[in-house]
Formats: structure tokens, sequence, C-alpha cells
């Protein structure tokens, strides 16, 4: 890849580098120095949940299934549907979708809410709870080995640097 940098012995440019040079070829001048955060993020982001969700699918489970299963049992195994929405931030839509496949496999039913005798809670079935921790090893056995060759160190910066970023993103999104 060409990106007009030159790098220190060991180190290559990546995918995001050859965007960025792109860029300053097309617009020279432009600052696209927040491309290499955020760009990056969203790269490794769309290949992480690639490879993950191959690693859902041979567990026999979509990574929308997954997302909900978990955040259940995160939560005792019964929570709303408007909580479940907004916790995995998708529409109302896409939660009656996800729970109607959800419980016509088994995985999810539906129970009175105690608080609202109008509404329903979901909840995970004994056959979910079953079949979640095999799933949830499988996919942290995944994300272990893409993280095996950074140094623990390394990680622990990683972690506090993104912990840092999402906070500010997150209250960003909190406060429009």
């Amino acid at each position: 890849m060409s990106t007009g940098r030159e790098y220190p012995p060991g180190e290559r440019a990546d995918y995001i580098d050859e965007v960025r040079g792109q860029w300053e070829t097309i617009f020279p001048g432009l600052d696209t120095s927040m491309v290499a955060v955020m760009g990056r993020i969203a790269r490794i982001a769309q290949i992480v949940q690639s490879r993950s969700d191959a690693v859902l699918a041979a567990q026999d489970i979509s990574r929308a299934e997954f997302d909900v299963i978990s955040l259940l049992a995160r939560h005792g195994g019964t929570l709303s549907p408007t909580r479940v929405s907004t916790e995995l931030i998708i529409s109302g839509a896409g939660v009656t979708k996800r729970l109607r496949c959800l419980a016509s496999a088994g995985l999810v039913s539906r129970v009175p809410d105690p608080a609202d005798g109008r509404g329903s809670l979901v909840q995970l079935t004994a056959e979910a709870w079953e079949l979640l921790r095999p799933i949830l090893e499988s996919v942290l056995s995944f994300e272990d080995r893409l993280l095996a060759d950074i140094d623990p160190a390394a990680k622990d910066q990683l972690s506090t640097s993104l912990r840092e970023l999402l906070l500010i993103i997150e209250a960003d999104t909190a406060d429009s």
C-alpha cells in the first residue's frame, strides 16, 4: 500500500493509512487525523462482527438472537421489550421480529408484567440458559485468539482509552 508516509522498520501501513493517503491525494491538506482512530474502530468492528457472526452461525444462532439472549441473561433473564430496544439500540419493530424468532425457537417466552397488568416481559427459557454458556464460551475464545498477540499492558491501555471514548460518545448521545 502506498500512503506517502515512511514507516520505521517493523511497522507497516494498514487499510486506514491507505484511505488517509487516498484522501490526501484528492484533497491535499484535508485533516483526516480523526480517521486514524474512528476509521480503525469502525474497520475493526466490521471485521470482528463478520468473523464473530461466523462463530455464532457455527453454534446455530444469529448475532441478533445472541444479542437478545445475552442481554436478557445479564439482566437476570427477564426484561421488558422496551428495555431490550433501548439497551440494544434497535427499533421496537426490530425487537418484535427478534423476539418472535426466539419464541418460535423456544428460547424466550412472554410473561405478564407484575408492575403493569397490560404489559408483558420477555423471559429466557431453560433451553436458552443451557445453550448460552457454550455459545458465549465459543465467542470469548474467538475474541481471546484475536487479542492473543497484543501485550497485556497494551491491551489494558487500549481498553482504558476506548472506555474514555465510549463514555464521551455515550454522554454526547444522552445530551442530544
